[in-house]
């Protein structure tokens, strides 16, 4: 079959798959394909059809196919890892995206789908960044306004929860998960605060004359104990996830970064690629390091601050 028909048979049906004639468009398609196997056009039609289809094993073989065929366009490695992100493959996901915004630094689509990889990764501050940088790029982004939400619920940093709902409702005001999560976020806010004491109730030292204060060793009893060093090991494994999490984002992105951010300065006017973009590709890296840095510093703090409260003594006030 001749070039002029591949191309015929494609554009009748993308035209099918308009009127939603999805049987008619892939079997025309799957024509395409027959009289050439490697026809951008019905491999691109193939792959949306089963991502319709929710069949994303083929969705992802037509989109990996696309990225041998085009391999300058980052959109079919963007469309690759958003179907590995549906099939719950993120280490794939969050691989094939970072190659995509190598391609295409300025796609939010890209930013969005890693952030959801990073989350589902465990990765939530290297997430936040990656919401956060695709609503710079697209700031009416919706979801990305409520999935950034949705992490900062999961901090506990409800002001920003309920900001960035409010964000997701201006740019998307039918969308309803926004609406319910700034319901939730507001009554989390309005919540009165409690004092929390766990050796007991705080004494209201203010109305008692306190005199002769006798310090006394906390004992704790066996299933306190028991949950002490479940939080102790707990945390301690989380710090040392992020540690390996933090050496292997140092190898594989800041370190190549920094040497073609090196290199590209080194070559001048003569560099491939303009400076400003490997500048702002590596500020990327850097920031994403400073996150990593911070969450380990954080959970730091809360185991020392655990040890502390498990060995401080307990003071008992008599009046």
């Amino acid at each position: 079959m001749s070039k002029v028909n591949v191309d015929a048979l494609c554009k009748l049906a993308d035209s099918c798959l308009e009127m939603e004639q999805v049987k008619q468009a892939k079997e025309l398609y799957e024509k395409a394909i027959a009289a050439e196997v490697d026809s951008a056009d019905a491999h691109q039609g193939l792959a949306t059809i089963a991502s319709l289809e929710k069949d994303y094993p083929t969705a992802a073989a037509h989109f990996q196919k696309l990225t041998l065929l085009q391999p300058m366009e980052a959109r079919h490695l963007i469309n690759l890892g958003a179907i590995h992100n549906f099939m719950g493959e993120f280490t794939k996901a969050a691989e094939v995206l970072r190659k995509a915004i190598t391609k295409d630094k300025r796609s939010a689509e890209a930013y969005y789908n890693l952030g959801i990889a990073q989350r589902k990764l465990n990765q939530s501050q290297m997430a936040m960044s990656a919401y956060r940088e695709a609503i710079r790029l697209n700031p009416k982004m919706a979801q990305a306004y409520q999935n950034l939400a949705n992490l900062y619920v999961e901090s506990a940093n409800i002001p920003m929860a309920i900001l960035n709902f409010k964000k997701a409702i201006e740019s998307e005001p039918d969308l309803e998960k926004a609406h319910r999560g700034l319901q939730k976020a507001e009554a989390a806010s309005n919540k009165p605060k409690k004092d929390f004491n766990p050796f007991g109730p705080l004494v209201q030292t203010q109305s008692q004359q306190v005199t002769s204060p006798v310090t006394m060793a906390r004992e704790l009893s066996d299933a306190e104990r028991y949950d002490d060093r479940q939080e102790v090991k707990h945390l301690a494994d989380e710090i040392e996830r992020l540690s390996k999490e933090s050496l292997e984002f140092l190898k594989k992105s800041l370190e190549p970064a920094i040497l073609e951010l090196q290199r590209t300065m080194a070559e001048g006017s003569k560099a491939h690629v303009p400076l400003v973009d490997v500048a702002e590709v590596y500020q990327g890296a850097v920031n994403q390091w400073v996150e990593h840095r911070k969450t380990i510093k954080r959970k730091v703090l809360e185991l020392r601050a655990h040890e502390e409260l498990i060995n401080a003594p307990e003071v008992n006030l008599e009046s």
